[in-house]
């Protein structure tokens, strides 16, 4: 580099604190949380420091009102002069991040307590505040106090202090636009968000009980009982499905084997709903410090069923310390929370199947539709995972079992359908897969796994269905057809069904799209796309109007068979047609529903002449 071409660069110190003050935070609150977090490490460098076995640390906060003051005050270890000017006015140097540096090959575990880190924190005062005063007094012996003072421009003062004790006190003169932050509730509910388990006692106007819990529930005496409390008091919870705390554990990179140092837990709400809000979300600390409760892509992509609390030192923070550095270390502890989730829902289904079917039942879109979009999930869960049928709740292992290797669903809810009749007359249970994601998440257990049938009972039911010779059957046939009813004989169970109506997949789209054809509806090319579409699903409309299968296993059917051609067996076919059409399920329209019950209301005053 030519050196007579070199020059320094010029800071312009007010433009400088506007951007890091107004822009590098996302909200003003966060001020607070950074002048706290100073106050617990002033805290912390004093005890480590001093070796003072009596010291009892101690952070205060008030709030003056009619003069719009808030005041951080902490009896840690102060600055001396020289400090201020080293660390307090330069920008950029962490008079923490030094000394865990300094402490880290000695003490490991009083290095990881600090948690200041990149010499930012002490700017977020100028979010809240025109001017800010700190009075500080060191704890080194003699140490005199002083008072600096700012307003962020390119100065500041420091003069003679009056403070007796050693620690800080910051007094910021709030601007207009964050007054917000005077108010006792908000200020309440942001030192709990933030500070909760910081170690150190954070006091509001002299209240002798601390705002904070001071421990995270999973080192309380009994971190079950706190755990249950955090979450209700955190989350607005009282009832989760389980609860899953979290380990330090190994994980095996590929590269190399990494110790995560993990504590927190994981827990499943009572219910989600695909779609619309997913969870798979976990609150974050960083050595007691709160950094985010939006964190989504630790958790495994297929666990937006699952909430959570994470703590652990050797995530990086970014600047701003609202978000996460996504390295090697974060890469380590989203590997941890996979393996221990999956082996806490795997034990679940195993050994507490009854709080397995509670997670399924009120998660069942969310884990399902994520399990069918990633295949390592979906191993884990798929013969875990109960699904709905005739029979009760059964997972597949249990539902092939009953079915000698045949998956047998239905697309609509379960409840009055003849498919389920139908098969259950042949002794198979039906599933219901009226969930969007269920048929898929079917699919994809039959295709992944040989010898294991599927059967769409809504469109496929006619494999259930025996076929026998038409000429026993062929006066009840004709009277069907002779009516333009499309009419065919089969033998099926249950024998007390005498018939069953049945469609093509997807019949009612069929008709309406032929209608709006026939009446010109649609332009031209799509048209001509459609009608190809229709063409190729049926051979007729005809068949789009469905097939009436009559059951040549029927004692009624049977009698019918025999019996002469009179008006009260015309009756009593019709009333058959009728009711296999109405409970068919399909939606009738106004017309059609008024002439079926035209029809029936005739059959019947015939019947009882």
């Amino acid at each position: 580099m030519n050196e007579e071409a070199r020059r320094p660069f010029r800071l312009h110190l007010p433009g400088l604190l506007k951007v890091l003050a107004e822009h590098l935070y996302s909200n003003r609150q966060v001020g607070v949380r950074e002048l706290i977090q100073n106050a617990h490490d002033s805290c912390l460098r004093r005890a480590i420091k001093s070796g003072d076995p009596d010291y009892r640390p101690r952070i205060d906060i008030s709030v003056d009102q009619p003069r719009q003051v808030l005041t951080i005050r902490d009896n840690g270890s102060g600055l001396t002069a020289e400090e201020i000017d080293e660390y307090l006015a330069t920008i950029g140097r962490s008079y923490t991040r030094e000394l865990r540096e300094d402490l880290g090959m000695m003490s490991r575990a009083e290095a990881e307590q600090l948690i200041g880190q990149f010499g930012f924190g002490f700017l977020s005062a100028f979010l809240l505040a025109n001017e800010v005063t700190l009075t500080t007094r060191s704890f080194a012996e003699g140490a005199p106090a002083l008072c600096w003072r700012s307003s962020g421009d390119e100065y500041y003062e420091t003069t003679p202090g009056c403070r007796e004790q050693p620690g800080t006190t910051i007094e910021l003169a709030v601007k207009p636009a964050a007054a917000f932050v005077l108010q006792r509730q908000l200020l309440i509910e942001t030192v709990q968000k933030y500070a909760d388990f910081l170690p150190i006692p954070i006091h509001m106007d002299n209240d002798p009980q601390p705002l904070n819990l001071m421990r995270p529930p999973w080192e309380a005496d009994d971190p079950q009982a706190a755990t249950m409390q955090y979450i209700d008091r955190a989350f607005k919870l009282s009832d989760p499905l389980c609860v899953i705390p979290l380990r330090e554990r190994v994980v095996d990179l590929g590269h190399d084997s990494v110790r995560t140092p993990l504590q927190g837990f994981l827990f499943v709400p009572p219910q989600s709903v695909a779609s619309i809000y997913e969870y798979g979300d976990v609150s974050v600390y960083i050595r007691g410090m709160f950094i985010t409760d939006g964190e989504r892509d630790l958790l495994p992509p297929w666990a937006r069923f699952v909430r959570g609390v994470v703590e652990c030192p050797v995530l990086q923070p970014t600047a701003s310390r609202e978000a996460i550095h996504q390295d090697d270390a974060y890469l380590a502890i989203q590997q941890a929370l996979e393996e221990q989730l999956g082996d806490a829902l795997r034990h679940l289904a195993l050994e507490q199947p009854a709080t397995w079917r509670k997670i399924v039942r009120g998660h069942t879109d969310v884990i399902m539709g994520w399990a069918v979009r990633d295949n390592e999930f979906f191993e884990q869960v798929a013969d875990i995972v109960t699904f709905r049928t005739s029979r009760g709740q059964l997972n597949l292992p249990e539902y092939l079992q009953l079915t000698g290797g045949t998956l047998y669903y239905v697309t609509k809810e379960l409840g009055s359908l003849q498919e389920q009749l139908l098969a259950e007359g042949h002794d198979v249970p039906v599933i219901d897969a009226s969930q969007f994601v269920t048929a898929p998440f079917l699919e994809k257990y039959a295709a992944g796994r040989p010898g294991v049938g599927l059967a769409r009972l809504d469109t496929e039911q006619s494999h259930l269905l025996r076929s026998v010779p038409e000429e026993p059957f062929e006066i009840v046939l004709a009277h069907y057809r002779e009516r333009g009813i499309r009419a065919e004989i089969a033998a099926f169970r249950p024998p007390e069904v005498p018939a069953l109506m049945m469609y093509p997949q997807d019949a009612d789209f069929l008709l309406e799209a032929r209608r709006a054809m026939q009446a010109e509806e649609l332009p031209g090319p799509i048209a001509g796309l459609v009608g190809e579409y229709i063409d190729g699903q049926v051979e007729s409309e005809d068949e789009l109007r469905g097939t009436l299968y009559v059951n040549a296993s029927c004692p009624l059917i049977q009698k019918l068979a025999q019996s002469p051609p009179t008006d009260r067996r015309a009756a009593a076919l019709t009333l058959i047609f009728q009711v296999a059409r109405l409970f068919s399920g399909r939606t009738l329209d106004a017309a059609a529903a008024t002439a079926a019950f035209g029809e029936t209301t005739d059959a019947l005053g015939e019947l009882l002449g």
